[in-house]
């Protein structure tokens, strides 16, 4: 299923973005991409310490947010909140992998950045992660690896995490500069097969957003527990976004 811009168009942008990840600097989108930092293997490296930090949630010693219950299993702030203090704990101490203070910055909760058009300057997605080191003409702030986490589960399906989650990469309101995003959904059990649901989803989805967000899901080369779409954005954003999609399953009760 071909990806459609957010002006309408269905189909490959003009541009030849190369295959690695990249970043559009924001004061000439037309100058092409530049190779980013967070490229292929440091995007890995950021998916497993999220599982290794998931695997903690339930049992961590938390001092920035409460005591871990399980009705917390139902709220995304609170995981998401966790999710990062876990985070920021493991980089300042023993780090995972190559998940290291002397790698990367500090996570950041809810920052604020600018949409594609300027519209906005308060958008806020749920985690962002920069590297320590940044390539010439590489901007600090605004290349990222920027994550959106979402609820999946039998109340809204996938809709939540599409409609107001993964849209918000492909309108441009996230990560208009990068070539790339990641998607976290918060998964009960019988939501845990990415391709089957998000697929089906996209089936008998009707709303503009999901219509402007539905391309094929198939298994990303980034790591073996993540999918990936890929989508077409209209300039100023970087015009090719491909998508990147990691569940971890939660509790129901």
């Amino acid at each position: 299923m071909p990806g459609r811009s957010s002006d309408g168009r269905v189909g490959r942008s003009v541009h030849r973005v190369s295959p690695d990840f990249c970043f559009f600097h924001p004061r000439d989108p037309q100058k092409g991409p530049i190779k980013s930092t967070l490229n292929k293997r440091a995007i890995r490296v950021v998916i497993a310490a999220i599982q290794d930090a998931w695997n903690d949630i339930e049992t961590f010693n938390y001092w920035k947010s409460s005591p871990f219950e399980l009705k917390h299993y139902f709220d995304e702030d609170e995981l998401t909140t966790k999710l990062a203090e876990i985070l920021n704990d493991k980089l300042s101490n023993e780090g995972v992998g190559g998940f290291r203070k002397e790698l990367f910055q500090t996570v950041v909760r809810d920052g604020k950045q600018s949409t594609a058009t300027l519209s906005s300057i308060d958008q806020m997605p749920d985690l962002t992660f920069r590297m320590i080191q940044t390539a010439p003409g590489e901007d600090r702030d605004e290349s990222a690896l920027f994550v959106e986490a979402k609820l999946i589960d039998a109340t809204s399906g996938c809709r939540q995490y599409v409609v107001n989650g993964l849209h918000r990469f492909v309108s441009g309101k996230y990560a208009p500069r990068m070539t790339f995003g990641l998607m976290l959904g918060y998964a009960t059990p019988d939501f845990k097969d990415i391709c089957t649901h998000l697929s089906d989803y996209y089936v008998n989805a009707t709303s503009s957003e999901a219509l402007l967000c539905a391309a094929d899901v198939a298994p990303s080369d980034v790591h073996a527990d993540c999918f990936a779409t890929e989508h077409c954005r209209a300039v100023p954003c970087a015009p090719d976004f491909k998508a990147l999609h990691l569940w971890v399953l939660r509790a129901t009760h």
